[in-house]
């Protein structure tokens, strides 16, 4: 136990370069996502209008939400690649910024608390499946949470003592990049920092007792800078970046868009309609349970340790009405903005770091009150959870993402509870290890994925292939993904719907994420 325990405090070189490598691993072997293509093709586009001087611009289908930092810088690097190695590259790439995530976490935690739980919380945030799982095939929600969580950072910098105009102008600097960064992805990106935002005033004001006057003039800084950034790569912008971002951002609010189906413990719904306790459903039967009994120690700790808890952690009382502020937040808005939600908890990734320090917290607390009897036990059933988590994480490498916790009930029925390979990234696996009679065509249709990246890999591994309906194909290559059916009259999901005989499948942990149906004529 002291071993584990021992771990997480010190996370040693070893973990790190373990942590690097096994992260690099499962960037090579993913397949492609449902839209890499989109933003890869996107920041083509847009980084040769940039070079060219706005001599060359090319029509994109809704290029005007996005103001394409990212993807132009991604691209660019990505021109000294050779296109056969692209998608590993653009992977890698990903991988690396989702990593700094986990580095901004540490720093976050170790100014407002200490090194110890700077470095439990990046342990666990690393060994979280809700994030890990999309470091390398996200890079538009991993982005967003860097930028959260740095912005966050430089904001507690800002707020930490008094520095010369020169260096807080690199940190308001920072802050206006990552702002952009973020705004640059989705355009509602600001807004989800308003706890973070309003946690700063209370310090600056309250705390720091500090003036307005010197805080407008950084603002105007501030806005300055983040302005020029975030037009200079919004390309439709251009004509007039004046009224056409503000016209953007009004499009952006009415625009439905994503995935129009949804599923949360079993529960079919438009994703239009999702109920206010959305996140909290999912991050009960999503979260590992190690974290989830954390939790619940926290609380009996608060209950029945709180002096000795808050003697032990500086500002204890508002640091925690902070974090749990950023996990109520993305509730609130669900309850008040009817925007489209799909895909898990993809579209509120920005505020999963958050979610480990809390449990840091309290496993620093009873790391450091062994010597009770109470704490000994706790620590105990800690390690076991923790040890069995660790298997499941593994297990389904590299699908991290679609992990579910044993909450979930019989694996044989978890993929009617909850969407399991959105993203669809298996697909290369299931294609590539399939073996289909290519003596003639294989003419196959697709439900629940991105029918453009079943034609790469078919076309990869089979000579002659045609993507038809379904009427006209002999294979059905599919994930659980929700759709409305016909037959059935409601919302259900691939699998359900067509219940041909799997004839090849990826499997991880007892679950089906995608499938190759022999259609029965």
């Amino acid at each position: 136990m002291k071993k584990i325990l021992s771990l997480l405090h010190d996370q040693n070189k070893n973990f790190k370069i373990f942590a690097i490598i096994f992260s690099i691993y499962c960037a090579l072997i993913l397949g492609i996502s449902w839209d890499e293509n989109y933003y890869k093709i996107l920041g083509e586009k847009n980084l040769s209008y940039l070079l060219s001087f706005g001599i060359i611009e090319s029509e994109y289908f809704s290029k005007f939400r996005y103001s394409t930092i990212y993807w132009s810088f991604s691209s660019l690097i990505g021109q000294i690649i050779p296109e056969k190695f692209s998608d590993q590259f653009y992977h890698l790439l990903n991988t690396f910024f989702g990593l700094l995530v986990i580095v901004g976490v540490y720093k976050i935690a170790k100014l407002l608390f200490n090194k110890s739980i700077g470095i439990i919380c990046s342990f666990f945030l690393f060994f979280l499946p809700t994030f890990f799982g999309h470091l390398a095939i996200n890079n538009k929600d991993t982005i967003l949470a860097l930028s959260h969580v740095w912005i966050f950072y430089y904001l507690i910098k800002y707020n930490s003592q008094n520095y010369s105009n020169l260096t807080k102008l690199k940190i308001i600097s920072k802050i206006a990049f990552f702002s952009a960064l973020g705004t640059g992805i989705q355009l509602l990106f600001l807004g989800s920092t308003l706890p973070l935002v309003i946690y700063f005033l209370y310090n600056y004001f309250f705390i720091k007792k500090r003036k307005l006057k010197a805080l407008i003039i950084d603002f105007l800084i501030f806005i300055t800078i983040f302005y020029l950034i975030l037009v200079l790569f919004w390309v439709d912008a251009h004509p007039n970046i004046f009224s056409l971002p503000y016209k953007f951002f009004l499009m952006t609010l009415t625009l439905d868009i994503g995935w129009p189906f949804n599923v949360s413990n079993g529960n079919y719904f438009f994703s239009k309609e999702a109920p206010f306790y959305y996140i909290f459903e999912n991050l009960l039967f999503k979260l590992p349970e190690f974290i989830i009994y954390l939790y619940l120690v926290f609380t009996f700790i608060l209950l029945f340790n709180y002096k000795k808890l808050k003697k032990k952690y500086f500002n204890l009382n508002k640091h925690l009405i902070l974090f749990i502020s950023i996990l109520l937040y993305p509730s609130i808005i669900i309850l008040f903005i009817p925007y489209p939600i799909y895909d898990g908890l993809r579209l509120f990734l920005w505020f999963i770091p958050y979610i480990v320090f809390i449990p840091a917290i309290t496993l620093d607390f009873v790391y450091n009150n062994l010597k009770y009897r109470e704490f000994k036990l706790v620590s105990i059933l800690f390690a076991l959870l923790f040890l069995y988590h660790l298997f499941n994480f593994f297990s389904i490498t590299p699908y991290q993402y679609t992990y579910l916790n044993s909450l979930n009930g019989k694996k044989i029925n978890r993929y009617q509870k909850f969407e399991g390979d959105y993203w669809s990234v298996s697909l290369k696996e299931l294609i590539f290890e399939s073996k289909l009679n290519s003596d003639k065509q294989i003419r196959y249709a697709t439900c629940g994925l991105n029918s453009e990246i079943a034609k790469i890999y078919m076309k990869k591994r089979y000579k002659n292939t045609l993507n038809t309906n379904i009427e006209n194909a002999q294979y059905l290559i599919l994930t659980n993904r929700t759709l409305y059916s016909q037959k059935m009259g409601k919302i259900s999901n691939c699998f359900d719907e067509f219940n041909f005989k799997n004839i090849f499948y990826v499997k991880r942990n007892g679950v089906i994420l995608s499938a190759i149906k022999k259609i029965d004529k």
